[in-house]
C-alpha cells in the first residue's frame, strides 16, 4: 500500500478517497487492495488502484491527478469530461467515474478516476520498443492500422458533441495561444522559435475541417496489447478546431523516436507516412494536403517548445523538484531542427 513516495497510512486514505468516486457507480461491494503510484507522467500523475468487487473479483481503476509544478497546467475537468463524451462513440478510451474538484485531498491535487484498460503505452524513445514498432509494421501493421482508423474515428466525432466541453481554438487562435505559452515561459529569445511562429501565421489553411482534436496524438498516448491498440489516453490538451492538427502533429519526427539517436523512418514508429495519409484520406473521404500537414507539423512542434519551456521555468523558479522539468531542455534543439527541415530553412 505504500506505493512511490508515501507511507502505507497515506496509501490507505489516498486509496479509499479514490475508491469512493467509483463506490456511487457500482451495484457491488468494492474492498480496497492496494494502491501504487506509475512511473513517468509530466503534466499528470497516474496511481493504479485495485479492489476487490464482491461479485466480479479483482478489478483495477486509474487515478489521474493534477499535481502542483507540472509541465502545463491544464484543465483536468475538461480531460474527465472529454472521457465522458467519449464513452458513447466509437473510440476506445476507458469509463470515468467520479472527479474531485478541491486541491486539498490526500492526492494533493484535484483527480479522476477511470477504468485501466489492459495493454502499454510504446515509447518510441527507447530503442527496444520503437524496435517492436517496426517490426509489427513489417508483420502486417495491425498497430499502424488501428492508429489510423481510431484517429479518423475521432474526427468523426460532431463537432455539438464537445461544445460547453472542450474550448473552441481556431486556426489563428491554437498560434496565439502557443506563442503567448513561449513568451511567458521562455528564459531566452529564441530566432527560430519565433520566426517559426510568423511562418506559421502566414499559412493558415482554407476550408478548416473542424471536429474534436486529441491534440498530443501519438503511439505513446495509446495503450498496445496483443498488437494492437486498445485505448487512447492523456485527453488533456484536447480542444475543438481544425482536425488536420493531429496529422501534422502525429507525423513529426520527434514521436518516432527521435531524440539523441536516430530516428524511425515511419510515422509514430508504426506505419509508412504515405500509406498513413492514403488510409486517413479513405476512412474519411477527405484528401490530405502535405502542405497543410507540414504547416500543422510546425506548429506541432512549436506547442512542444512551448510545453518543455514551461516545465524549464518551474523549474528554474524553485517551483518544482522534479529534476524532469530541466532535463527538457535536451529535447528542444532536436525539435528546432525538425522546425528549421519543415520550413526548408
Amino acid at each position: 500500500m505504500a506505493g512511490i513516495g508515501t507511507g502505507p497510512e497515506v496509501g490507505r486514505v489516498r486509496g479509499e478517497l479514490a475508491l469512493d468516486q467509483v463506490r456511487p457507480h457500482c451495484a457491488e461491494a468494492l474492498t480496497l487492495v492496494d494502491l501504487r503510484q506509475l512511473s513517468g507522467g509530466w503534466s499528470r500523475r497516474s496511481f493504479v488502484l485495485t479492489a476487490d468487487g464482491a461479485d466480479s473479483g479483482r478489478r483495477e481503476f486509474v487515478v489521474r491527478v493534477r499535481p502542483k509544478g507540472s509541465l502545463l497546467d491544464t484543465d483536468i475537468e475538461v480531460e474527465y469530461r472529454t472521457y465522458a463524451l467519449l464513452a458513447d462513440e466509437p473510440v476506445p478510451v476507458p469509463r470515468v467515474y467520479g472527479f474531485e474538484t478541491s486541491p486539498d485531498n490526500a492526492f494533493d491535487g484535484p483527480f479522476f478516476v477511470m477504468d485501466r484498460i489492459p495493454g502499454e503505452a510504446p515509447i518510441a524513445w527507447q530503442s527496444g520498443d520503437r524496435a517492436r514498432l517496426e517490426e509489427n509494421w513489417a508483420a502486417g501493421g495491425s498497430i499502424g492500422r488501428d492508429l489510423v482508423e481510431v484517429l479518423a474515428a475521432i474526427h468523426a466525432v460532431p463537432a455539438t458533441r464537445g461544445a460547453g466541453v472542450l474550448v473552441e481554438r481556431g486556426f489563428a487562435d491554437a498560434v496565439g495561444y502557443w506563442r503567448a505559452v513561449y513568451e511567458e515561459n521562455r528564459l531566452v529569445r529564441d530566432p527560430i522559435v519565433e520566426q517559426a511562429f510568423e511562418w506559421v501565421a502566414d499559412r493558415e489553411p482554407p476550408d478548416p475541417h473542424v471536429g474534436l482534436v486529441h491534440g498530443d496524438y501519438r503511439i505513446g498516448n495509446c495503450l498496445v496489447a496483443d498488437g494492437r491498440i486498445a485505448g487512447v489516453i492523456d485527453w488533456e490538451l484536447a480542444y475543438l478546431g481544425d482536425v488536420r492538427f493531429d496529422l501534422g502533429y502525429v507525423s513529426l519526427a520527434y514521436h518516432a523516436g527521435k531524440f539523441l539517436r536516430p530516428r524511425s523512418p515511419l510515422v509514430s514508429a508504426v506505419a509508412e507516412r504515405e500509406w498513413f495519409f492514403a488510409e486517413y484520406e479513405r476512412l474519411t473521404g477527405r484528401p490530405v494536403d502535405r502542405e497543410v500537414v507540414r504547416t500543422f507539423a510546425v506548429l506541432g512542434a512549436l506547442m512542444l517548445v512551448a510545453i518543455l519551456l514551461t516545465g524549464m521555468r518551474s523549474y528554474h523558479r524553485g517551483e518544482t523538484a522534479d529534476i524532469r522539468m530541466a532535463w527538457n531542455r535536451f529535447a528542444v534543439p532536436g525539435l528546432r531542427q525538425d522546425i528549421a527541415a519543415l520550413m526548408d530553412w
